[in-house]
């Protein structure tokens, strides 16, 4: 049962029946696609870096996706966190510290591996992943990855969840997804990050599943995802 806080808001209930409505379309699918979800940058860490961090205020399908990774991957001489940790992308179409924040955010990544003894970058993405669990909301407490400059709530939420973890990002998609199911939830990583996890708990899911499952909340969206700008 969800907190007695949240179930009193105005629009918990409208969007908790119309949720309870889509997980029962589209849930299947939706819980396909998340559990495929960290296996898009299997072995190519370096890759699933410059994905995280140029997905930040761009249109992702056709800039990012098709766009800002196939170039990274068609120049870059391995795709591995330490191959991007060695060198910056400046050659990339990146904005100003994109590319610093890329390889600081690799370095960060194998320091995690080596302090754990993680033994390839499989296993340290993950394992870092789980380890920051508890300062979601917080990640400036990370001192890995949460500090580098750059990466806020959004992207440390997204790179959790391709790196594996259970997840949620907390970005103006989502946003925008509460309203359309009737809940005005405050516009801040914090709110949406506690309303979303209550609703998936509530409903019965996890946080990327659900992460799925909103974008058929959409309106005009297919089932496949929108060619979306999302915050940072």
């Amino acid at each position: 049962m969800a907190n007695q806080v949240l179930t009193a808001s105005d629009g918990w209930s409208v969007a908790r029946g119309r949720l309870a409505e889509l997980h029962e379309r589209h849930g299947a699918e939706a819980t396909a696609r998340a559990d495929k979800y960290s296996r898009a940058y299997e072995y190519q860490r370096g890759a699933m870096v410059v994905d995280v961090i140029a997905s930040r205020q761009r249109r992702y399908e056709s800039r990012v996706r098709d766009g800002i990774v196939p170039q990274y991957r068609s120049r870059a001489s391995a795709m591995d966190l330490a191959t991007l940790a060695g060198t910056a992308p400046a050659w990339l179409p990146l904005r100003g510290g994109e590319a610093q924040t890329m390889r600081e955010v690799a370095a960060g990544l194998l320091r995690w591996g080596a302090a754990h003894g993680c033994g390839d970058d499989e296993e340290a993405v993950l394992a870092w992943a789980d380890a920051v669990e508890d300062v979601r909301f917080a990640p400036r407490l990370d001192p890995y990855v949460g500090q580098v400059s750059g990466v806020g709530p959004a992207l440390f939420a997204y790179l959790r969840m391709r790196s594996g973890a259970d997840a949620l990002k907390p970005d103006v998609r989502v946003h925008d997804a509460l309203e359309a199911l009737g809940w005005a939830v405050p516009r801040n990583a914090a709110a949406l990050l506690t309303a979303c996890e209550a609703l998936a708990h509530d409903v019965g899911m996890s946080r990327l599943t659900l992460d799925q499952l909103l974008w058929w909340s959409r309106p005009g969206t297919s089932k496949t995802r929108a060619d979306a700008a999302s915050d940072g």
